[in-house]
């Protein structure tokens, strides 16, 4: 059995399946779960939209993936908290209500041509973001992605705050953000401030570290920092989109939790709670 990562109990509230673009199902996440000693996991498919069909939920699979999920706590209530959720974009037009905990994410930008694109598909699709829809300035994209992202989080009060940097995914350097330049760090700075009033807890995403070997979690250590000093919590999440991965990368997270000054951490809850909090390890 997979030993355990240095913090009190083990948990994922960032959990992607084949109703969306993750590749595992949800009981093969699951199993997953329970071979790796975790005591909760919350599933939260990338929520209904109106575009790019193959990465997020429709009618269809939308109601597919509740019953599961819910097929899925009834099976394994007496060994693991299953909990029922969604990661919801700027721009979904998914009713929240029908899921027990909501994440708050922005991947996608409004184009001239009225149609969106994700700042984390490629680092081509990156430049053509900062090229046709700010002339390329990538600071303006920078700002206009973290006031969305801010505003958003204000305004629809989620229970977790998702991957807050997403578009540095294949920031490389200084290219084509410098994230030590007065503009960056203005417009991620105000996003958490204006944030914070919608949702006091954000995640440590590491999934991506498995997946395409980003250089750290999200969000990275100064912008961890500020959201701490704001009086911020922080949440340790996989963004698992195959379960051999659920757990992947724990310790860096751990200790990027652990560097930026926390003392504490939520998991999911193993009962009726949404959220347990933990004494970050010395």
């Amino acid at each position: 059995m997979a030993s355990a990562a240095p913090i009190i109990a083990r948990s994922s509230p960032h959990v992607h399946t084949q109703f969306c673009d993750g590749r595992s199902t949800a009981e093969e996440m699951v199993q997953a779960a329970l071979s790796k000693e975790f005591v909760s996991l919350g599933f939260s498919s990338h929520a209904k939209q109106d575009f790019d069909p193959d990465y997020s939920l429709d009618e269809a699979r939308e109601a597919a993936y509740i019953q599961e999920i819910k097929r899925l706590q009834a099976k394994y209530a007496d060994q693991i908290k299953i909990w029922l959720g969604m990661e919801q974009d700027f721009f979904s037009t998914a009713n929240k209500n029908q899921f027990e905990y909501v994440i708050a994410s922005v991947h996608y930008i409004k184009m001239p041509d009225g149609g969106k694109l994700a700042v984390d598909s490629s680092k081509g699709q990156l430049e053509v973001i900062i090229k046709e829809a700010f002339e390329g300035d990538a600071y303006a994209l920078a700002e206009t992605y973290y006031h969305m992202l801010g505003q958003f989080v204000k305004d629809s009060q989620p229970d977790i705050i998702g991957h807050l940097d997403l578009l540095t995914k294949f920031n490389k350097g200084k290219s084509p953000f410098d994230e030590s330049h007065p503009r960056y760090v203005k417009a991620a700075t105000g996003a958490m401030e204006l944030a914070f009033s919608g949702c006091e807890l954000m995640e440590i995403n590491v999934g991506a570290l498995a997946r395409t070997g980003t250089k750290g979690p999200y969000p990275a250590l100064p912008l961890l920092r500020t959201w701490r000093e704001l009086g911020g919590q922080v949440i340790l999440a996989s963004d698992c989109h195959l379960a051999k991965y659920l757990d992947s990368s724990y310790e860096t997270g751990i200790a990027l939790m652990k560097e930026a000054g926390f003392k504490k951490a939520a998991i999911l809850g193993r009962h009726n709670e949404l959220f347990e909090w933990h004494k970050v390890p010395d």
